[in-house]
Parts: C-alpha cells; sequence; structure tokens
C-alpha cells in the first residue's frame, strides 16, 4: 500500500524584498538647502541598504522646486512613473510639505500609489499611507502644509514690497536689449542700444509694430534670447519700456496665487515703485514720450471705430482689435482676433477692413458704408474660421456671407476647363496649373516665372477649389459643370487684387469682387 510522509522544511520560507526609493526635494537655491539635500540623499541611500529586507530602488530629488505644482517637479514625475511600472513598494520622505505643499495634489497623489499598493512613509509625521488611520492625518497635516505655504508667500510679498519701497531690489531681467546688469545697475551695450533707437525712430515716422518687427529679420538682428522678431508685442515691449529712458518701474506683475503660481498683470490691484534716473538712458524723456502718445492715439483710434466690440470671433470667441499694417502695396486696415495677442492660441484670420466695409454695404443695401445705417441696424458680426460673416440684425434676422476663397481643407478633382482660359490682367500671360508642397492644386499666372514685367506685378495665385466654387456661384450652378462652363465663358481675367472678369461668349460681363 502506498504511503505518503509530510517532511517538515527545516529553514525559513525565502521571502521576497521590498523595493524602496525615497523622496527628498529643496525649494530655493542655497548653499544651507543644497546641503541639506545632498545629507537626505546620503542619509536614505544608506537607510534603505542598511535593511537587509529592502532592495534598494533609488532616490529621487528635485533641486530648487517648489512643491505646490506636481506636474512641474521632473524626479517627482520619474518616481510614480516607477510606481506605475510596479517597480516600487515602498516611497520614504522627510515629511509631508517635502512630498508635495498642494492638497489636491498630495491627496490624488496618494491615493492613486495606495490604489497600487505603493506605501507612503512619512518620517517627520509618522504617517503610514497603508494604515486605517493614514489617510485622515494625512488629509489634517496637508491642510496645514498649504496653509504654512500660503503665509510663507505672503510673507515673502511682504519683505518685497518692503525692499520696493526702499528702492533695493534687484532687477528681474538682468538680460535686456540694449543692457547688460553689472549686479548693482544697468549698462548700456552700445551696438544693441542702436537698434533700441532704430526702433523709436521708425516708429515715430509712422511705421507700425509688425513692419519694424519684419525689417529687424530682414537685417539679421534677433532678440537677446536669439529669437526673430516675428510679431508685434515684443516691438512694443521695447517701445513701452521705461527702462530704456533710465527709470525702473517695480511690480508690474504679481503672483495671483501662490499655488498655481500664476503671475499677472498688475492693473492697479497693488502698488507700483517708480524709480526714476538709477541708470543711463537710451532714449530722450521726449522721444519716449512723443512714441507712447502716437500709441496711446492709434488705440484710441481704433477704440473709436464703429466696428469696435461687433466684430466676434467664430473660433476662440474673443472681440476683434483694429490696426495698420505697412507694406508695399501701402497703409492697410486690417482687423484681427485679439486671441492673437492675449496670450491664447487662434488661427482666425486677418479682415481688410475697406472690403469687410464693402459687404457690409451690402448687405445693409446701401452704396456705400455708413456709420450710423450701421449701428441702427446690426447688433453682431460673427467671424468664422474660413473669414465666412454670419449677420445678427437687431430686428433679430440673421443673414451669411459665404466666403468662397477659403477652401483650405477641400480637395477636387483635376479641372481641365481653366486650361487657356483664365488670364493675368497685369502681364497679359494665362494662368498655368501647379501642384505646392501640401500636394494641394493651384492656379498662378506663367508671367512670374518669365519675370515678364519690370515692377514685378502680377495677380494673385488661386486656389483650384475656389475657382471652382466662385466659377459656379458667378454661372449660377450648385456646383462647377465642366461642360456647361466651356459653353458659357470665353475667359476669366485675373485682376492684381484678386478681382475676376467673367468674359461670356454671349458678349456680356459679369464681375466678381473678392471681398477678403
Amino acid at each position: 500500500m502506498k504511503k505518503i510522509t509530510v517532511i517538515a522544511p527545516t529553514s525559513k520560507p525565502i521571502s521576497k524584498k521590498q523595493r524602496v526609493a525615497a523622496y527628498a526635494r529643496v525649494s530655493m537655491e542655497t548653499e544651507r538647502l543644497m546641503h541639506s539635500l545632498s545629507s537626505q540623499v546620503s542619509y536614505y541611500s544608506e537607510f534603505i541598504q542598511a535593511n537587509p529586507d529592502w532592495e534598494y530602488a533609488g532616490v529621487f530629488a528635485d533641486r530648487f522646486i517648489s512643491g505646490t505644482q506636481a506636474e512641474k517637479r521632473p524626479e517627482f514625475q520619474r518616481l510614480i512613473q516607477e510606481c506605475r511600472d510596479g517597480k516600487i513598494d515602498i516611497v520614504l520622505c522627510k515629511s509631508i510639505s517635502r512630498f508635495a505643499r498642494n492638497t489636491v495634489d498630495l491627496l490624488e497623489t496618494v491615493r492613486y500609489l495606495k490604489s497600487t499598493n505603493v506605501e507612503v512613509r512619512f518620517e517627520k509625521e509618522n504617517i503610514n499611507t497603508l494604515s486605517e488611520s493614514g489617510e485622515i492625518m494625512l488629509s489634517l497635516l496637508a491642510s496645514f502644509a498649504q496653509e504654512e505655504s500660503m503665509t510663507i508667500s505672503e510673507n515673502c510679498k511682504w519683505g518685497l514690497r518692503k525692499r520696493y519701497e526702499n528702492g533695493t531690489i534687484g532687477v528681474v531681467n538682468k538680460r535686456l536689449l540694449g543692457y547688460r546688469y553689472d549686479g548693482e545697475k544697468y549698462v548700456i551695450v552700445p551696438e544693441e542700444a542702436e537698434i533700441v533707437r532704430f526702433m523709436f525712430n521708425r516708429y515715430l515716422e509712422g511705421v507700425g509694430f509688425r513692419t519694424i518687427a519684419r525689417e529687424l529679420t530682414e537685417k539679421g538682428i534677433k532678440s537677446v534670447r536669439g529669437f526673430e522678431f516675428k510679431a508685434e508685442n515684443p516691438i512694443k515691449g521695447i517701445l513701452t519700456n521705461e527702462v530704456y529712458v533710465g527709470d525702473r518701474l517695480l511690480q508690474k506683475k504679481y503672483v495671483e496665487n501662490p499655488i498655481t503660481k500664476h503671475k499677472v498683470k498688475n492693473n492697479g490691484e497693488l502698488p507700483q515703485y517708480l524709480i526714476q534716473n538709477c541708470h543711463e538712458a537710451i532714449i530722450s524723456r521726449e522721444v519716449f514720450e512723443a512714441v507712447q502718445q502716437e500709441i496711446k492715439r492709434k488705440a484710441e483710434i481704433a477704440s473709436r471705430s464703429v466696428l469696435s466690440h461687433k466684430l466676434k470671433c467664430g473660433v476662440c470667441g474673443r472681440y476683434y482689435s483694429h490696426r495698420i499694417n505697412h507694406c508695399k502695396s501701402g497703409v492697410i486696415a486690417e482687423w484681427f482676433c485679439r486671441g492673437k495677442k492675449d496670450g491664447g492660441y487662434c488661427n482666425s484670420r486677418y479682415l481688410n477692413e475697406a472690403r469687410l466695409k464693402r459687404i457690409i454695404a451690402r448687405y445693409l443695401d446701401i452704396n456705400s458704408f455708413d456709420e450710423v445705417v450701421f449701428e441702427e441696424k446690426i447688433r453682431e458680426i460673427t467671424v468664422l474660421g474660413d473669414r465666412s460673416l454670419i449677420f445678427y440684425f437687431r430686428d433679430g434676422i440673421t443673414k451669411e456671407w459665404r466666403n468662397l476663397t477659403d477652401g483650405i481643407n477641400d480637395t477636387v478633382n483635376r479641372t481641365n476647363c481653366f486650361i487657356g482660359t483664365i488670364k493675368c490682367k497685369c502681364c497679359g500671360n494665362f494662368y498655368n496649373r501647379a501642384i505646392n508642397a501640401n500636394k494641394r492644386a493651384f492656379w498662378s499666372c506663367m508671367g512670374k516665372k518669365r519675370k515678364e514685367t519690370k515692377d514685378g506685378i502680377h495677380a494673385i495665385n488661386y486656389n483650384e477649389s475656389d475657382l471652382a466654387r466662385i466659377c459656379a456661384y458667378v454661372l449660377g450652378m450648385n456646383e462647377l459643370y465642366e461642360e456647361k462652363f466651356k459653353t458659357q465663358v470665353q475667359e476669366i481675367v485675373v485682376h492684381e487684387n484678386g478681382d475676376l472678369l467673367f468674359r461670356l461668349k454671349d458678349g456680356s460681363e459679369k464681375y466678381w469682387e473678392r471681398m477678403l
């Protein structure tokens, strides 16, 4: 008969070692705190490796970073990822305030780690997050840590303002175009100072911000950070900076919330402090004041326009603003969405004011734009992403003007009926079909390649999809039928500004005006 005997083990079963890591952080760059951070790293490295039941999983340390926002701490994020990947069982930390000063971040992180069976131990508070009382104690102590952070922030603000009042505060921007900071004051850099004077002089000559930016780019001049002057904000920032007359205005911005660290412009919520004649000026006060008056004058002209607060962006919801653009063809008044300037991104299009007013006049059934009629009848105009317009009348009626020349995302088949039909008004050459870098079909004057005009002026290019829609619209079709087009159209003449003259085979002509 078979007999089975159980033999008891003579040694303890092999237990898996727990993988232990530690987290450390200092928020300020000082010799004392750096020594503290090094001590924490050394202490936890030795402490973990000295325990035979633990496996060393590393010490994660963030240097000179606030604990109020977890997403801005790279080592903290790397620690969480290691836990997420199942490489850590226990996390050690000196205190709750080192781990996080934001109560929401702390509790969300600890609860997430708890759900993955990762334990966090806070040495100072003697809290284990996997224990029953751990989260209750954690919530209370985290609130105290956040309140402490806010108190520290207020104390720092008070100290800054006292230094503002005494004029002993150092500079924030130690590197400005035209200046270097020598530790006590700004010192002029002669070659850069000439660039600053160029900007001020050009603006007083009537040149706009964007044109100045383009001229600097064409000259190969870049900002102190090595970027091209592609937009108007950097130029305006320089032209309105009191530093260039030897002054400094303190507390232009302030931290709105010590947790988010979000800075906002000081529009009178807090006092400001003006220190005059604290360094050598690049621009005279007379020139600087003249530029400020000109900027103010142009802003007032824009605000006085009857179109102000009437054009609303259909992409981001902001209102349109007015600007004067100086270009090769002259001075052009335009409207653009404030979303392009106010820090947010908006891909809406610019509107030519003259053409916009012609559209409005047409929809008001008047010969030319009239401010009084416009104010009486139109409540608001929404500008869509393709520059189509929705008119909201005060009597409740809504009308839409559909733009026919912004079919950016359209895809159409090859339109053969345009061959030998489209002619340039400027040079007399026919248009030819081509494919751009985005593999989109467009029609362009052949004279551009042949360079047959002395002044280099040619009519604009047209997307094939735009031409197809315009032709269908002019000929009264829902969509372009090529056979019908061939029987009706003799030729299409493209003017320099994009207007189209249709010469029909019955001897009549139709004119299509490119509004935008």
